[in-house]
């Protein structure tokens, strides 16, 4: 009987303790304003309760009146204390009443109760005490590693190690896969120097261009791969990243289980079309390498020239492809199941309502593409704006702005209006700038067709053949007008280019003491309005000469 009364009052002692500890951080914390009450189903939601970078446990009804939330921040705060404080903090726990209670360095850290478990995988009160106390102590020990600096020290070194043998098999890889390029290489010129017949020295060429990609897809398959690998093996050097690390462990291994039953069952299929798309490949690459002869000028294919062999080359190749998808069709993973069937049928509707709009934009991509009025890098004028050609498609032609704005015109939209193409000119790559500037008719005119000339040299990127001039547009009544024209090489520098002939254009003007202005005057003014070469970078408005002032009507 007094057995029974001790271990009562033991028990009881225990559970008031445990609900003193759990109230602990907040003693001594009062809030001015209450808290909005929070509904009793987002308050009793069930918690993690973490440490270290792991989940220890899912706390997943209130206790005492602390929810769910409060006891797994509780707990956690709990845990830091207790690994602050000096000597081991070795976990345990003991049963109570209400549950388990779970210890470290004999203090408590929080109370497991029947509700906690996971009862829709049916777990028992001894498997989540074995599996919080497990989870803990290996939460506990990677902390305490965590704070020994040696094991930083050593963690760093592995990495650097790692790091090191990563670059190095990367760096035998290239030097690897240079060797036997040099070699395939110098195979195929010999084995075209001994084909006689043309076509298959372009065969043969196609078959290598492909296979030279898929050994870029193989490389850079492997250079994931190791990269991958040195990332997991860093983050396990450390004991707070391993987590991490057993997590990508983990997500490879079962992405890898997944990817190769998947795999194995449309492997048949996959065979199938891969046999059909490769083939398909090989004759692109024969097209293209065969066009590509047509365009250099070395022969002909049923009176194709060199204008028309471009778009002739992708016309052919869509045929091709379309071709080859639906051949290898029935053959693609997923091909029979209704959601790919109910994809085919839409594609097949979407394409009916707009077969005269589509048809009409390929019409128009047909007529850019044989016309050749322009190409992909030229700068166009289409309508009011102005860019580089990235891509004249089937259905729409993509420009880019100076600004890096991509703007995309249907093609119907293109033919319709007007294009101007600052990129064909007779002499050749470039374009050309163009500077205006109206000179009143008292400065000498070569004095100022030398300036001009003058700050065009200064500017970078301003060829010297053809080499810049000057040109008087008009005689006006009150001045002269002269346009600088210089032509550049890297017309995706034109703007820049032409600000910096603007501003050399002022510069020499000022050295020279010539005004640019367009006088429409009443009288002339007491002093020349020049900048002097002091004021350049500016000057403040109580140092301007009064002359300057008197300004002529622009």
């Amino acid at each position: 009987m007094r057995h029974a009364a001790a271990s009562w009052l033991s028990a009881s002692l225990f559970a008031l303790l445990s609900i003193v500890a759990l109230c602990t951080p907040a003693i001594g914390r009062t809030q001015t304003t209450a808290p909005a009450a929070a509904p009793a189903h987002v308050a009793n939601a069930p918690a993690t309760l973490r440490y270290f970078n792991r989940d220890i446990v899912v706390l997943r009804v209130p206790f005492f009146g602390n929810s769910p939330e409060r006891r797994a921040r509780v707990a956690e705060a709990n845990i830091a204390r207790i690994i602050d404080e000096p000597g081991g903090a070795t976990v345990t726990y003991q049963n109570v009443p209400q549950g388990v209670a779970i210890l470290m360095a004999g203090q408590l850290v929080t109370v497991l109760v029947p509700g906690d478990r996971d009862t829709l995988r049916g777990q028992t009160m001894d498997q989540l005490r074995a599996q919080t106390v497990s989870r803990l102590s290996v939460a506990v020990d990677a902390a305490e590693q965590a704070r020994m600096p040696q094991r930083v020290l050593q963690g760093l070194m592995w990495v650097a190690i790692a790091t090191a043998v990563a670059v190095g098999a990367l760096w035998l890889l290239r030097k690897l896969v240079l060797r036997v390029r040099h070699r395939v290489d110098a195979w195929v010129v010999r084995r075209l120097a001994q084909l006689k017949s043309e076509s298959a020295r372009q065969m043969l060429s196609g078959l290598i261009a492909s296979a030279r990609g898929l050994a870029r897809l193989a490389m850079w398959l492997i250079v994931l791969l190791t990269f991958e690998e040195w990332l997991r093996f860093a983050l396990g050097r450390f004991p707070y990243t391993q987590p991490y690390a057993a997590a990508m462990t983990e997500w490879i291994g079962a992405r890898t289980a997944g990817f190769g039953s998947a795999i194995l069952s449309a492997l048949p299929g996959l065979f199938s079309a891969l046999l059909i798309f490769l083939l398909a490949r090989l004759v692109t690459q024969a097209v293209r390498i065969t066009f590509h002869g047509v365009e250099s000028g070395r022969f002909q294919i049923l009176g194709v020239d060199q204008q028309l062999a471009e778009p002739t080359r992708k016309i052919i190749t869509v045929l091709i492809w379309l071709f080859a998808l639906a051949m290898a069709y029935p053959y693609l993973p997923g091909a029979e199941t209704e959601a790919f069937k109910g994809l085919s049928v839409f594609v097949g509707l979407m394409v009916s309502l707009g077969a005269s709009s589509i048809v009409g934009q390929a019409a128009g991509g047909f007529t850019l593409l044989y016309s050749r009025t322009m190409a992909p890098g030229d700068v166009v004028r289409i309508g009011e704006t102005e860019g580089t050609v990235q891509q004249i498609g089937l259905f729409t032609t993509r420009l880019r702005t100076p600004l890096g704005v991509e703007v995309s015109f249907p093609n119907n939209v293109v033919l319709g209006g007007m294009l101007h193409n600052y990129s064909r000119h007779p002499d050749g790559p470039g374009m050309w700038i163009e500077s205006k500037v109206t000179i009143g008719y008292d400065a000498p005119w070569r004095q100022v067709h030398r300036l001009l000339l003058d700050a065009a040299r200064r500017t970078p990127g301003v060829m010297e053949t053809p080499a810049p001039f000057v040109a008087q547009a008009a005689l006006s009544d009150f001045y002269v007008e002269y346009v600088l024209r210089a032509r550049i090489a890297d017309v995706q520098q034109r703007l820049i280019a032409r600000s910096t002939l603007h501003a050399n254009i002022q510069d020499a003007f000022n050295e020279a003491g010539v005004q640019i202005m367009s006088p429409n005057y009443e009288a002339d003014p007491e002093a020349p309005k020049i900048v002097p070469k002091t004021h350049w970078e500016g000057l403040a408005e109580s140092s301007v000469p009064t002359s300057g002032r008197e300004d002529a009507r622009a």
